[in-house]
């Protein structure tokens, strides 16, 4: 695996169960579809082999239920559906994750590594930290 796949990986590792919520939210459906709509929104390298055991972690902590559906080709399906504690934690994690993403693009903005001006970010913590020191960079 490339540094570049690698760290791709870290960041995906936070928040696909997230994904998985998010796409159940919108259609119950089996751990196959959901890697065929994950790949359909950008991120082809995630197999089943990783969305199997999340979904049954998920399950394990109740976040989704699953029933046994017929199926044409072969032995039942298990389609996931999100429970209400899924979508309690849905909104939760889809709020941290969009006031975690707000204050690193902030971040990454005031440091001028992204090209657009910086906004200010929903606070991630009640403490937040202070706004970093926005410098003007002069390019030699």
């Amino acid at each position: 695996m490339t540094a570049d796949a690698d760290r791709r990986t870290q960041l995906l590792r936070g928040s696909l169960d997230t994904c998985l919520l998010a796409l159940l939210d919108h259609t119950p459906t089996h751990a196959y579809d959901l890697v065929v709509q994950l790949e359909r929104h950008g991120l082809p390298d995630i197999s089943y082999g990783t969305v199997y055991p999340l979904m049954t972690r998920l399950r394990r902590q109740g976040l989704v239920s699953e029933q046994p559906e017929p199926s044409a080709s072969g032995p039942p399906r298990k389609v996931f559906h999100l429970t209400a504690q899924g979508r309690s934690a849905l909104a939760t994690w889809v709020q941290q994750w969009s006031s975690t993403t707000a204050t690193i693009t902030y971040l990454l903005t005031a440091a001028g590594a992204l090209p657009t001006a910086p906004t200010t970010p929903a606070p991630l913590l009640p403490s937040a930290l202070p706004a970093p020191k926005v410098h003007n960079r002069v390019d030699a």
